[in-house]
């Protein structure tokens, strides 16, 4: 039986529990000025003879993504791979019960002044009542402050999953996630360890508290072939949430890498779309994947 109150069962209806990275304050940069010509990044990595395509994922957008070369390049792909879809099992209620609620200890019991501080900022910013958020645990009301940061800035475009995602199911492609289902997202979280836990959090009121302009500038970088953005804010999430970069980030792209090979055991070419983070720096998906042997190619 569901027994999360009415009050608390508007707050769980917002989750949409998506593995993505925030974004830190930035500088400005210029470039941006122009107009982007570039298409949406994409990589071929190779080994042996036998071919992925690569490609990165956002959170939402003001509009839905759209790239008309990759959409195109979907329809001649063997099978499409992405980090997770929208499928339940279990009630969500259920989930949250299990991995997102510490009966022992409520949010205050996790947090520091600071954090507490920047909590209030954070939720008045996404008109969220601290009421509702302090029965969870910090990865939980971490998830929920984004998915109302992204509705509050506006931002309900389809994702580049999402879009992809929904063309390959209508042209009965198969679709493979790192995560099958919703159930397991949330059982990862729920094991994050305490400190992973309130990082987490922290991580996610560093993306709120800078505000969607900060977002905009690393996406529109992106999309015109410009990776240092990109590549400095994974370089501050490493160096200020070390515990939680290792098991978020890190860990999970050499997971990545070894799906790579069993992909090349299977016939066609399969495209791969994963959160634009997990793509950059020293542990990033490309540097590891060359590394490890893989021609890595931008096309």
């Amino acid at each position: 039986m569901d027994t999360i109150d009415t009050r608390r069962r508007k707050v769980v209806g917002m989750l949409a529990t998506t593995l993505v990275a925030g974004s830190g304050g930035l500088a400005p940069f210029k470039s941006l000025a122009k107009p982007v010509t570039h298409s949406w990044p994409l990589w071929s990595i190779r080994r042996g003879g036998r071919n992925i395509y690569l490609t990165a994922e956002t959170p939402p957008q003001p509009a839905d993504w759209r790239d008309s070369r990759i959409e195109r390049l979907l329809s001649h792909c063997s099978a499409l791979w992405t980090e997770t879809n929208n499928v339940y099992k279990q009630p969500q209620g259920t989930l949250i019960q299990r991995y997102g609620i510490d009966p022992k200890h409520p949010l205050d019991d996790w947090l520091n002044a600071r954090d507490k501080a920047r909590l209030v900022e954070a939720a008045r910013y996404c008109k969220m009542s601290l009421g509702d958020l302090a029965p969870y645990r910090p990865w939980l009301v971490g998830s929920l402050l984004q998915e109302q940061y992204y509705r509050s800035a506006g931002w309900k475009g389809k994702s580049a999953r999402e879009v992809l995602a929904g063309q390959a199911t209508q042209a009965g492609m198969p679709w493979h996630c790192e995560f099958e289902t919703k159930d397991e997202v949330l059982a990862w979280f729920g094991a994050l360890t305490p400190l992973q836990d309130v990082q987490f959090l922290r991580y996610a009121l560093d993306e709120v508290l800078a505000g969607p302009a900060a977002d905009a500038r690393i996406f529109k970088a992106w999309a015109a072939g410009q990776r240092e953005l990109a590549a400095a804010e994974v370089a501050r999430y490493n160096h200020a949430y070390p515990e939680l970069a290792q098991r978020l980030t890190f860990a999970r792209n050499q997971a990545w890498l070894l799906r790579f090979e069993n992909m090349l055991d299977a016939k066609g070419t399969p495209l791969v779309v994963v959160g634009l983070y997990h793509m950059v720096g020293p542990s990033g998906i490309l540097a590891s994947a060359s590394r490890q042997g893989w021609t890595v190619d931008a096309i």
